[in-house]
């Protein structure tokens, strides 16, 4: 599986999860910004040796909440001509 099908996959996985409608409604781009530092610093477990296992899972995590905020903007342009905070 390559890297790009990781990510699909985590993407599919958070979706299945959270859904879009929520995204569409309350998140702003601080709102994605924050989610996604806090999937980055996730990978240390609390720790300043986090293993290259725990910081590649956290890492296409953060590569699938990008991809979701592109797609909640662009979901949300072609729906209402802008999204909710521009």
């Amino acid at each position: 599986m390559s890297v790009y099908d990781e990510i699909k996959a985590e993407r599919d996985y958070q979706d299945g999860k959270w859904g879009h409608v929520k995204d569409d409604t309350l998140n702003t781009p601080f709102h994605w910004v924050t989610w996604i530092v806090k999937s980055a610093i996730a990978f240390t477990d609390g720790t300043w040796s986090p293993s290259g296992d725990n910081f590649r899972k956290a890492m296409l995590k953060v590569a699938a909440l990008a991809v979701a905020a592109v797609e909640s903007l662009d979901r949300q342009r072609a729906e209402n001509g802008k999204a909710f905070y521009e």
